[in-house]
């Protein structure tokens, strides 16, 4: 698919009820290279198929792009389309998705079911957008004292610029480009934490891609300044119209070292209208998992993968 199908699907897709960073537009569109995704519009349905490994590959539910669709009609496209229905895949779906999905098979396709498995590694961290603003109890005290220690750090030095699509300037363009590319060189030129160049790579590029079709994605965020040089930002987008997603937080080392991941975090929700904030999956590593769980989130949105079988 091209920019424009995306636009298409931006603006015709039900979001109704969708908080997983996997129904992101953009996300699919961004992440599309990394999986190898191949998308496909049929009957009012949007098909995904990942080509990843083991919890990454296969169908990811069925996303319908008018209400009141019939999943029914989406199972029997993909069982019809597949010749051998011992390997058929699904993948990335909510907890809410698999449900859906073994209600249909019980009714209309009960010779099937689906032998589902999950991983923490891809549950999604899901806040309150109230909760993020004011950080409210002891046990995200930290998090206001980080704060405040940016603050201290560069009193009279900073500021804050939020932006949506329709007011993303060339300039502001520019900055975003220049806190990923600095950041980019901070860790690709770090030996002991041996970063993997090729994922950093695709994280650059996705970022250059997101800023140039920010208008088609409805791309929000904000930037952070000191000494009016940009040194920190962030990218997010709608999910749907309670949930936004958060795709990008880049933080240069030496604010990050003064809270500069804290201040970021709280200037920018702090813009926001939603409901709930999807900061997206840890991926199993063990510093950002221990970072998203210390904003304690409301929920954790599980993902289900699994193989179609014969009951």
């Amino acid at each position: 698919m091209n920019i424009s199908d995306f636009k298409y699907l931006v603006e015709t897709m039900d979001t109704a009820g969708l908080m997983g960073s996997d129904s992101s537009v953009t996300n699919m569109f961004l992440l599309a290279p990394k999986y190898n995704t191949e998308f496909k519009i049929q009957d009012n349905f949007l098909f995904r198929f990942y080509y990843g490994k083991d919890n990454r590959y296969g169908y990811g539910f069925p996303l319908s792009l008018q209400k009141n669709a019939q999943l029914s009609k989406a199972i029997a496209l993909i069982l019809s389309q597949n010749t051998d229905k011992n390997d058929i895949h699904f993948c990335l779906c909510t907890q809410d998705q698999k449900n859906r999905l073994d209600e249909v098979l019980r009714t209309d396709f009960p010779s099937y079911k689906i032998d589902w498995k999950t991983n923490l590694d891809d549950c999604d961290y899901i806040y309150l957008q109230e909760k993020l603003e004011k950080l409210p109890g002891s046990s995200l005290q930290k998090k206001k004292n980080h704060i405040s220690r940016f603050c201290r750090t560069y009193e009279g030095r900073w500021n804050f610029k939020s932006f949506n699509h329709e007011n993303l300037t060339p300039a502001l363009l520019e900055d975003i480009l220049k806190v990923e590319e600095t950041w980019f060189l901070e860790r690709s030129t770090d030996v002991e934490k041996a970063f993997d160049q090729h994922t950093l790579l695709l994280e650059k590029d996705s970022i250059h891609q997101a800023v140039e079709n920010a208008d088609v994605f409805k791309l929000c965020g904000g930037i952070i300044y000191v000494d009016e040089n940009p040194v920190a930002m962030c990218l997010a987008s709608p999910i749907s119209s309670d949930t936004i997603d958060i795709h990008f937080e880049k933080v240069l080392s030496e604010v990050a070292q003064n809270g500069g991941y804290a201040a970021i975090n709280n200037f920018f929700v702090k813009t926001l209208s939603y409901k709930y904030i999807n900061r997206e999956e840890d991926m199993g590593v063990e510093g950002l998992r221990k970072a998203k769980q210390s904003y304690k989130p409301e929920l954790l949105l599980d993902k289900f993968y699994g193989r179609l079988v014969k009951c």
